[in-house]
């Protein structure tokens, strides 16, 4: 993917993007050696692949897939196999070339999926285990396809309600290191309900908050929102500031990559929120 040797370099020392999707992703595009390539282009210290392992049986989502050599199968530990072997390969082979490279899964979240969830954890000896939230009552709030049938059947309040439910659920489980793009709703809900979302948060934060601190569960910063149109992180500023303010930990970059291309997609102005884990950045 020539595009990815074209990126322009951060000129940040220690830059790490903890949210990538390869080609296992079906909704991704890219081998695991070019978003590695990608990221030396970018100057980055370390990436994080971080597939989808989505596998709710429940609703009509079709995500529940892992491609494998281009070849689309039902998402399983088994089939999970592959991916895990190519991202141990990418490590040690971009390891000399400067680029460390993580083993990491996004597991989407559903409803009493909690044995299911630390099967999966336990199956590999991951270094980070990403929780994906992206549906509400098995219906997928961030998918073109049916976000339009979740936004029906809720009011903004009842959806908003059942989100943050949802996160808090997943962060007291303690199963994972991070919750991903906290407030993603915002990437089909501005347009669909037509109301200003600013503060619709709120009335939710400081439960959420305080789940966060108790299980040791981390935010993302993930700067997908400005090419999803929404122009804005996943959280917003406002929330960002917030949690770190309440004692909430926010540890890592995501660009959420599903190009090679994408990889560390606007760090440079992103990197002021994790000074302390990035070379020649101030607070």
């Amino acid at each position: 993917m020539s595009d990815a040797f074209e990126l322009e370099p951060i000129h940040f020392e220690g830059v790490m993007d903890y949210h990538v999707h390869c080609d296992y992703s079906i909704d991704a595009v890219g081998t695991i050696d070019e978003y590695c390539q990608a990221a030396l282009a970018r100057n980055l210290a370390e990436i994080c692949f971080t597939t989808h392992y989505d596998c709710n049986q429940v609703g009509n989502y079709q995500g529940n897939l892992i491609a494998i050599k281009g070849e689309h199968k039902k998402i399983s530990i088994e089939n999970l196999k592959p991916y895990v072997e190519d991202v141990h390969k990418a490590a040690e082979k971009f390891y000399p070339k400067g680029l460390s490279v993580k083993l990491g899964l996004e597991f989407g979240w559903f409803d009493n999926c909690q044995e299911t969830a630390q099967k999966v954890k336990n199956a590999f000896d991951f270094d980070y285990f990403l929780c994906g939230i992206h549906e509400i009552e098995n219906i997928c709030f961030c998918c073109r396809s049916t976000y339009e049938k979740c936004f029906e059947r809720f009011s903004l309040k009842q959806m908003i309600e059942k989100y943050f439910k949802s996160v808090v659920t997943a962060s007291d489980s303690k199963l994972f290191d991070t919750i991903a793009h906290l407030e993603y709703y915002i990437k089909y809900a501005k347009s669909y309900y037509k109301d200003n979302l600013d503060k619709v948060y709120e009335p939710y934060v400081e439960e959420l908050f305080n789940s966060l601190k108790a299980s040791e569960t981390t935010l993302e910063i993930n700067t997908a929102g400005y090419r999803h149109g929404v122009n804005q992180y996943y959280p917003n500023v406002k929330i960002i500031n917030q949690a770190k303010k309440s004692g909430v930990h926010i540890q890592y970059l995501g660009s959420d990559a599903h190009r090679p291309q994408d990889i560390g997609f606007d760090f440079e102005i992103a990197a002021a929120f994790v000074p302390d884990r990035i070379t020649g950045t101030e607070e």
